[in-house]
């Protein structure tokens, strides 16, 4: 009875304080998780692995640079630095394995993604807008990249101001860059996501927000910086609010999950990786900073001319103490904004912390009010269980006679109601009985038909046979008939062929003979017409040579 008492009396609290969470949830932004978030690991991460520096990625084909960008170079830096504030220290969404190393990525609601990689130089981020695989951004420990789409816009150096003078190194590590950028937001997108580490998080965290705070010390110094911050702002009020609404998200997440964070395990050493990641650090702190000594000789160089070209242009020093004392007014305008900021942030956290507080404290007045009126209703139902314990045993005492007695009846009828039983199972048997023998019949009588009907069948294919071999023998009649006078038909054309052609030829010979007359008449009159001169010698010859029976030819 107390364990059930304990489980209402805690469920009811609970039931108060969601109660009280709901209520105060509905006058806030939604704080769910972010879309694309998964549970942090709370497991010991493996050692840490780092990314290739610029100058070990893969060689890239040249990347072609534009004249006039299409906005304004600080869009860019803006664009990046609104995304990163809006994901604030919300840990990322998840990682993915590339190339030999987990990625942290983060996935705003509107579809764009920031991708951190750790590198023996520091942290390396990329900032694409969500429209496709080109980042619009990429920051290493040093500079930054802007690009449109395949090409590159500026370069930029670690405060986020545009680098005029970058070399044809910048050049080469932002062609290898974009190549790298596209294979990260491909692998984000059709990767497996694995869950990040939250000791990892714990670890880095600060290292990521200290670079988004340097660009927020830097836009409130920089005057176009900031000039472009705030047109953007005042022009594009719609994506103003939807990054405030993915702030406020983030913010709520990060605070659910700090816990988790907090309470995760330190990550396994690698003694081995980790000597080797510091070698390289070291090699690579003292190539930068002999590049930065470097760039400092030139710089000097550079002041230097400055000063000589100062001299002889008759620049005087009161111009440089004026502007000297522009710049100190400048900068103590600036740190005077900075400290008002932060105040303003520091009273604002203040109060949400003492709104937090009173909401508690609300809370758990509420909820030790629920606890003691719980309690009371448990004394009253204890009560009313007793009382209905006694009204039970007496239904139960009378539901028992009623029992006894509606048995008995049951008894009874159940007796009747077998005889009746036996009766009507009796008649049935008789039933079916008689249902069998007229079943005997039907089939005797149906059998008698199908045999009829077997009969009929044969009979009718007996005659259909004989009338088939009939009408086959008179089709053979009909043909041999057919070819018979096809025959004769074949010999009457011969003959009348043959016919033809006699005929032919004794009309021919007939023409023939005809011709030869005439031509013989022809030949008679000719001579008749002209008779030869009387030659006797050639005469008598003649009369020995000719015959009595010498007919002229036709």
């Amino acid at each position: 009875m107390m364990t059930q008492r304990t489980l209402l009396l805690s469920a009811a609290a609970a039931a108060a304080l969601a109660l009280a969470a709901c209520e105060k949830a509905a006058q806030q932004p939604a704080t769910g998780a972010p879309i694309a978030s998964l549970p942090l690991a709370q497991a010991a991460p493996p050692p840490e692995t780092v990314a290739p520096q610029a100058d070990q990625l893969p060689p890239a084909p040249p990347i072609r640079r534009v004249s006039a960008p299409r906005q304004p170079v600080y869009s860019y830096v803006d664009d990046a630095y609104a995304l990163g504030d809006a994901f604030g220290d919300s840990p990322p969404d998840y990682t993915v394995d590339y190339d030999g190393e987990r990625p942290w990525i983060w996935r705003a609601s509107n579809g764009e993604y920031r991708v951190v990689e750790q590198t023996p130089d520091g942290w390396r981020e990329y900032y694409y807008r969500g429209d496709g695989d080109y980042p619009f951004l990429v920051r290493d420990s040093g500079y930054a990249y802007a690009y449109d789409g395949p090409t590159l816009v500026e370069v930029y150096d670690s405060y986020g101001r545009p680098y005029p003078n970058y070399s044809q190194r910048h050049v080469d590590f932002a062609s290898r860059y974009l190549v790298r950028a596209r294979a990260l937001y491909d692998a984000a997108l059709h990767q497996q996501r694995r869950a990040a580490y939250a000791a990892d998080w714990r670890d880095h965290r600060n290292d990521i927000l200290a670079r988004q705070q340097q660009w927020a010390a830097e836009q409130q110094r920089n005057d176009d910086w900031r000039r472009i911050h705030e047109q953007r702002y005042v022009q594009d009020r719609q994506r103003q609010a939807a990054w405030e609404q993915e702030r406020a998200q983030r913010q709520a997440y990060a605070q659910r999950a700090a816990a988790v964070i907090a309470a995760a395990p330190p990550p396994r050493t690698d003694e081995r990786r980790r000597d080797y990641v510091d070698e390289r650090g070291r090699q690579d702190l003292q190539r930068r900073q002999a590049e930065v000594a470097a760039q400092a000789a030139r710089e000097q160089q550079m002041q230097a001319d400055a000063q000589r070209r100062a001299q002889l242009q008759g620049q005087d020093q009161r111009r440089q103490a004026e502007l000297a004392a522009q710049q100190a007014e400048r900068a103590r305008h600036d740190q005077q904004q900075q400290q008002a900021q932060t105040q303003r942030r520091q009273t604002e956290l203040a109060a949400r912390e003492q709104e937090r507080a009173r909401a508690e404290a609300a809370n758990r007045v509420q909820a030790e009010a629920t606890q003691r009126k719980l309690a009371q209703q448990e004394a009253e139902r204890q009560k009313h269980s007793a009382e209905l314990a006694a009204k039970t045993a007496e239904r139960t005492r009378q539901a028992q006679a009623d029992a006894q007695a509606k048995a008995q009846h049951a008894q009874q009828l159940a007796a009747e109601q077998k005889a009746r039983d036996a009766a009507r199972a009796q008649h049935e048997q008789q039933q079916a009985q008689a249902a069998q023998a007229a079943q005997a019949r039907n089939a005797e009588r149906a059998q008698r038909e199908q045999q009829q009907a077997q009969a009929a069948q044969a009979r009718e294919a007996a005659r259909a046979q004989h009338e088939q071999q009939q009408a086959q023998a008179a089709q053979a009649r009909q043909a041999a008939q057919a070819q018979h006078e096809q025959q004769q038909a074949q010999a009457a054309q011969a003959r009348q062929a043959a016919q033809a052609q006699r005929e032919q030829q004794r009309l021919a010979q007939q023409q023939q003979a005809e011709a030869a007359q005439q031509h013989a008449k022809a030949a008679a009159a000719q001579a008749a017409a002209h008779p030869p001169q009387a030659k006797p010698e050639h005469g008598k010859s003649d009369e020995r040579r000719k015959k009595p029976d010498d007919k002229p030819q036709p």
